[in-house]
């Protein structure tokens, strides 16, 4: 009968010890959040106290919402920084790495077009509108700010705005100030120029 009230102890132990570990991470988010609002005009949501927080803002005068979401995927955790800008965009395209769109099977590569970004060729790009997604004088200022942007997993442009995704080994390292605040000001930039 010991055997099993030390055992039950023990599980108790480590699920509160799990959980004040995930509070403390959580808390770090949450941190850095705040730095941001500090900037940006804002407000931080946090639902309860084992649940992620989410901002929502301004940024001259683009609703921004940022948030944090997970996964399981081959035998480990992936965790991702989220944000979405709320603008109206005439253009429709999709900016991801090669990786992401072969392990997901969202989509036949044909239907990509290979983006060099830093040196780098694992990017692809899609664009999805009938017209030219960069007027002339535009280019080179994509290309300076979709590299202002990486890494990232994927940016989805369209009519309702921009969906940005950047896995992170650590969230909280991700999101330090001024860097979240740098990402939020470059997909500004991006809904400038597709505009």
């Amino acid at each position: 009968m010991e055997f099993v009230f030390f055992i039950i102890g023990f599980i108790i132990i480590f699920l509160v010890i799990i959980n004040y570990l995930r509070k403390l991470h959580l808390d770090a988010l949450h941190f850095n959040l705040l730095e941001l609002v500090d900037a940006i005009e804002g407000q931080i949501m946090r639902r309860g106290f084992l649940s992620r927080p989410v901002y929502h803002g301004k940024y001259k005068g683009i609703d921004i919402t940022i948030n944090f979401s997970s996964e399981r995927a081959q035998k480990k955790r992936r965790e991702y920084l989220d944000i979405s800008l709320a603008k109206n965009l005439k253009n429709n395209l999709t900016i991801s790495t090669r990786d992401w769109i072969e392990d997901r099977n969202e989509g036949s590569l044909i239907d990509f077009e290979p983006l060099e970004i830093n040196g780098q060729g694992g990017y692809v790009i899609k664009n999805a509108s009938k017209a030219n997604y960069l007027k002339k004088n535009q280019s080179e200022n994509f290309k300076t700010t979709v590299q202002t942007l990486t890494p990232f997993t994927y940016i989805f442009c369209g009519q309702n705005g921009i969906i940005f995704e950047r896995e992170c080994d650590n969230l909280a390292v991700c999101t330090k100030h001024p860097k979240l605040k740098d990402t939020v000001v470059s997909l500004y930039q991006l809904t400038q120029i597709l505009q």
